[in-house]
């Protein structure tokens, strides 16, 4: 297994210049390796299984250490070895190779001859192109405590999920519920930890994390948080929480300080049970449900001013869509100023849809019945990817839903998304949007 066998300070700065070939200038000539001989070493290592986890802390086929397989690039394929390809495994161990020789693997790679025969494993492959920028949506799940992440290409295709918690440290104690947002490129996270706090990571358009850091002090955030919210408005992002049954919020400037939190209170009076926020312009939208049952809308101004909260609930209809009280509700700006919401009821077994308009009215909130399967959703999520809406949601027999509304109104049917790599216990989910 690769141990870093170099001086720290040496390994340290090799990373930082993003080159493991640093290190090889100081004490190896040029290692390389066939496919075969790393097939080898895996046999050794792993018995040849490529996608092992064995909890140990090293990973795949190879036995890597995730700091290693970070140090050597390798969050550029997955967030952790055993979530790559064999190929990209190879492909990091080479680097590893070029930069510790074949030390890193002290006992099998002695026995596969490793470096010996100076082969390049894949001669053939030609450098491939950088893809061109396009719509993403950045999907995650929260499973227990654990957060999963994955991307949905605008093909329709979708990576992995990978543990977060390999490329960004696990979320202290353990995150209760989740949010993110895009700006420029970057997936900005935020999580509610068990401990009642707010912690905000950022993966960045080359796949790279930044790791948690501790949003309730940088933004002197209440305690006891429960739900969070989270939206970009140009390259501020705009970050709601319920605590207590109160609704606070704060801006993360682009500049990564923070507005301490301010209350916005209790809308309609009744503690609140959850908050979403959407971008309508320059203006923040927000809809929050109370343990009521009801829907509140308001709306914050670019000057930083409020408008009162109104009745989404009668606004929208609810009563004669046969909806007596709202469980969850999404929601995400589309269009010119429109805002989009997805609700759930009757104890998460109904969907709906429905709209309030850039003029201010509210179309009726309408049956997602024959959109999304006969399913107890217990949480719910939307974005705004690409003009389009797309919605996820997570039920009661552990499946993960996935939907899009086109801009002309047409939805498609919800699909199971593959969730391999997701332990079961799904309790949370997050979307957002990307271009890069």
């Amino acid at each position: 297994m690769p141990a870093l066998r170099r001086p720290a300070v040496l390994i340290a700065a090799a990373a930082a210049i993003g080159s493991s070939f640093f290190l090889s200038s100081l004490a190896h000539p040029a290692f390389a390796a066939s496919v075969a001989t790393w097939d080898k070493v895996a046999q050794c290592e792993s018995s040849g299984n490529w996608s092992i986890n064995t909890g140990t802390g090293l990973y795949g086929g190879l036995q890597i250490l995730g700091s290693t397989w970070r140090g050597y690039g390798g969050t550029q394929y997955a967030a952790l070895p055993h979530q790559a390809t064999k190929k990209e495994q190879i492909l990091i161990a080479e680097k590893i190779l070029a930069g510790q020789g074949p030390g890193a693997w002290p006992s099998c790679g002695r026995k596969a001859g490793l470096g010996a025969d100076h082969a390049d494993p894949y001669p053939d492959a030609p450098t491939p192109p950088a893809p061109a920028a396009s719509w993403k949506a950045q999907v995650l799940v929260e499973s227990g405590s654990g957060v999963f992440h994955a991307t949905r290409f605008d093909n329709g295709t979708w990576t992995r999920f990978g543990d977060v918690s390999g490329a960004a440290n696990p979320v202290p104690g353990g995150a209760r519920d989740l949010a993110e947002a895009g700006i420029d490129g970057d997936t900005h996270v935020l999580a509610a930890g068990g401990d009642g706090r707010l912690y905000h990571a950022v993966r960045r358009a080359d796949r790279t994390w930044a790791q948690w850091g501790d949003a309730s002090w940088a933004a002197v955030a209440p305690a006891n948080i429960t739900r969070v919210t989270a939206v970009s408005i140009g390259a501020d992002l705009h970050v709601a929480v319920v605590a207590d049954g109160t609704i606070h919020h704060s801006v993360r400037r682009a500049d990564g300080t923070w507005t301490p939190f301010a209350a916005v209170g209790r809308p309609g009076g009744a503690p609140v049970s959850t908050v979403e926020v959407a971008r309508s312009g320059s203006e923040l939208q927000m809809v929050a449900v109370s343990e009521d049952g009801v829907l509140r809308h308001g709306i914050r101004h670019a000057d930083g001013t409020w408008t009162g909260f109104g009745d989404a609930s009668a606004a929208g209809g609810a009563a004669e869509a046969g909806i007596a009280s709202v469980d969850d509700v999404a929601v995400a700006g589309t269009g010119s100023g429109d805002l989009q919401l997805v609700i759930t009821a009757n104890g998460g077994t109904k969907q709906f849809h429905g709209a309030r308009y850039a003029s201010g009215t509210w179309s009726g909130f309408n049956s997602l019945a024959g959109i999304v399967p006969s399913a107890t959703v217990t949480e719910v999520a939307t974005a705004a990817v690409d003009g389009e809406l797309q919605a996820v949601f997570v039920t009661s027999d552990n499946r993960v839903l996935h939907t899009i509304r086109h801009v002309n109104g047409t939805w498609d049917g919800a699909g199971s998304v593959n969730l391999t790599g997701v332990p079961a216990g799904r309790t949370g989910i997050a979307v957002t949007g990307t271009y890069n």
